[in-house]
C-alpha cells in the first residue's frame, strides 16, 4: 500500500538568532515609536501605526472634533492596510534555514524610506507656511505618508522574524508572545522581545521630545533610524 504524496509546506523562520536582525528590529521599534508620538501630537491625535487605536478613535463618535478624528483616523487604516498587503505581496515569504533575500530587504527598506523622506519635505513645507495646528488636508497627507511608511516597515519586521511574534509597530503581539513564552517555558527570542517593548516606549518619549522642543525636524528621527536599520540589514545581507 503506498502512502500519498505529501505537499510540500513552506516553513516559516524560528526566532532569529542573527544579532544584526536584533539590532535592526530594535531600532524599528524605537522608530515606530517616534513616529507615532508626532503623529498623535502635531496631525490631530492619529496614530499612524498603532491601527487599534485608531479603530477605537474612529468609534468615539461622542468626542470634540470627531468628525476630524475619524477623517485622520479612517486615511492611517486605509493606507497602512494597502501599504502592508502591498508590501506582502511584493516579497516573498521567508524559508527556514536561508537568509532573507538582500534585494526583498532592499525594496522594502527603500520604499518605507522613500515614503519617510517625502513626510519630512512636506512637514517641513506646511509648518514653514501654516505653523500648527496643520490644515486638515494636509495633515491626512502627512499620516497617509507616515501610515504608508509604517506599513511597509511592519511588513520587513515581520518576513525577517518569522513565526516569532515580533512586531515593530504595533507591541501588543510582541507582548503576548513574550508572555506565552514565559508561561509555557519556551525556549526564544525573549530578549528581542522585551526589548521591542522598551524601544517602543523609549522611541515615544524621545519623539515627544522633539516634537515639544523642536517640531520642525520631530519627523526626522524616524527617518534617520529607519535609516540605519536597513544599512544594518543590507550589510548583513551581502
Amino acid at each position: 500500500m503506498t502512502s500519498e504524496p505529501r505537499t510540500a509546506i513552506p516553513e516559516h523562520h524560528a526566532p532569529p538568532s542573527d544579532s544584526g536582525v536584533h539590532v535592526a528590529l530594535v531600532l524599528l521599534a524605537v522608530a515606530s515609536g517616534a513616529a507615532d508620538a508626532f503623529a498623535f501630537l502635531q496631525l490631530g491625535g492619529i496614530f499612524t501605526a498603532n491601527m487599534t487605536g485608531n479603530l477605537v478613535l474612529a468609534g468615539m463618535f461622542t468626542r470634540p472634533g470627531w468628525p476630524v478624528t475619524l477623517a485622520g483616523a479612517s486615511t492611517a487604516v486605509v493606507v497602512f492596510a494597502a501599504a502592508t498587503y502591498w508590501g506582502f505581496r511584493a516579497s516573498p515569504a521567508p524559508v527556514t534555514g536561508n537568509r532573507y533575500p538582500r534585494r526583498s530587504i532592499g525594496v522594502l527598506a527603500g520604499t518605507a524610506l522613500a515614503a519617510q523622506c517625502a513626510l519630512v519635505g512636506v512637514w517641513i513645507a506646511v509648518w514653514s507656511v501654516d505653523g500648527a495646528p496643520v490644515p486638515l488636508v494636509w495633515s491626512c497627507v502627512l499620516v497617509a505618508l507616515s501610515a504608508a511608511a509604517l506599513g511597509v516597515q511592519t511588513v520587513l519586521a515581520k518576513r525577517l522574524s518569522g513565526a516569532s511574534g515580533l512586531t515593530t509597530t504595533f507591541v501588543t503581539g510582541t507582548l503576548t508572545s513574550l508572555m506565552e513564552g514565559l508561561a509555557e517555558r519556551r525556549r526564544g527570542a525573549r530578549a528581542v522581545q522585551a526589548a521591542v517593548v522598551v524601544a517602543l516606549v523609549g522611541g515615544a518619549v524621545a519623539g515627544t521630545t522633539l516634537a515639544h522642543l523642536v517640531p520642525p525636524v520631530a519627523p526626522l528621527l524616524p527617518l534617520l533610524l529607519v535609516a540605519v536599520a536597513s544599512v544594518v540589514l543590507l550589510r548583513r545581507a551581502r
